[in-house]
């Protein structure tokens, strides 16, 4: 009988130390989980009574919640900003007549988010260069545009669409 009790208590006495190893291993868990910031707070607040420890954590979130405020009404003036800038970029290469070849005459569309901006054209030819800049606006122009120049306009007008 004394064999057995010794054996029962052995085997309660190891399970004890089971259950404390699992304890402590998931104590150590929980405190790998905490962050250096509430580490930090912790040991601000140590020692001083809890309603001045609240004090100060609810001026600090006010601070942050304030801090947010001012970081999410810039957001909104940047992107309220960003609308009437070059967003949108296309650009035609070709050759403007058969005696000149390399691709050296080009059409530029620079759009904003409303589709307006400019489409700049180089023609090269022997005789010279000769340059135009046509206004867009909604995506429409006063003149009648080149082949090349369509297609600029074009591939700006895509960017948008694949960049959504």
């Amino acid at each position: 009988m004394n064999s057995f009790l010794a054996l029962a208590t052995g085997a309660i006495a190891l399970l004890v130390a089971i259950v404390a190893l699992l304890v402590a291993w998931r104590l150590h868990q929980r405190q790998a989980e905490i962050s250096p910031d509430t580490r930090r707070l912790a040991a601000q607040m140590r020692g001083k009574p809890v309603p001045d420890a609240l004090g100060e954590v609810i001026a600090h979130l006010e601070d942050i919640s304030r801090r947010v405020s001012i970081v999410e009404q810039q957001a909104q003036q940047l992107a309220a900003g960003y609308s009437s800038t070059v967003q949108k970029v296309g650009i035609a290469r070709f050759d403007r007549d058969e005696q000149v070849r390399g691709n050296l005459s080009f059409a530029l569309a620079l759009l904003d988010g409303s589709d307006s901006g400019v489409i700049i054209t180089s023609l090269y030819s022997p005789e010279g260069c000769r340059t135009f800049l046509r206004a867009v606006r909604e995506g429409k122009t006063s003149h009648e545009l080149l082949p090349e120049e369509k297609l600029a306009m074009t591939q700006a007008q895509g960017q948008a669409e694949n960049n959504q």
